[in-house]
């Protein structure tokens, strides 16, 4: 058991007969009343999301998670295949569970995938990836001088903002955490 206060966002906590993954987590100070801990909570079994307060007294069960590193390979149709590079395990994951890592995810690209006993309970994406642009506009003659981007779509179909230098074809570090432009590959 954990005291609510040290419960971070992106824990896995067990609540009310089920595994919630915490979205966000903030400490709010009332008077007299003293803190509370202010939770948004995601069901692992079916999604929804709750909003839920804990006193900072309050006793919760972190729910024990296993991370392990898994490759991405496929899609096929209605769930993406990762697989465990070290016993070639492959887990299927579907659509909803992976809604925040797909604009990010590529083929072979590496995650970590947190299980609660065999089940797979969350996904991790570096903070970084690299991908290819697949299509942007060339650059116009003269943009160099000043700071000036364009809209470029990268292989996953996600759409950053880049400089004019960068060209169709050419391989990008993507922030996944905000989406944004790193630098070239």
């Amino acid at each position: 058991m954990t005291r609510a206060v040290q419960i971070k966002n992106g824990n896995v906590i067990e609540w009310r007969d089920g595994l919630w993954k915490v979205v966000s987590s903030h400490q709010t100070f009332v008077g007299k009343r003293g803190a509370y801990m202010q939770m948004k909570l995601q069901s692992i079994d079916d999604g929804h999301i709750e909003t839920h307060r804990f006193r900072s007294s309050d006793e919760v069960e972190r729910a024990f998670v296993e991370t392990r590193r898994m490759e991405y390979l496929y899609e096929d149709g209605v769930s993406y295949v990762f697989m465990e590079p070290k016993t070639g395990q492959q887990v299927h994951l579907g659509k909803a569970f992976l809604s925040e890592a797909l604009p990010y995810l590529a083929y072979n690209t590496q995650v970590d995938v947190q299980f609660h006993g065999d089940r797979p309970v969350a996904v991790a994406m570096p903070p970084s990836v690299a991908l290819e642009v697949i299509r942007t506009e060339p650059a116009v003659r003269g943009d160099t001088a000043t700071a000036v981007t364009k809209p470029a779509q990268v292989e996953t179909g996600l759409t950053v903002r880049v400089p004019g230098h960068i060209t169709t074809g050419e391989r990008i570090r993507v922030d996944t955490r905000s989406g944004q432009f790193l630098g070239r590959e």
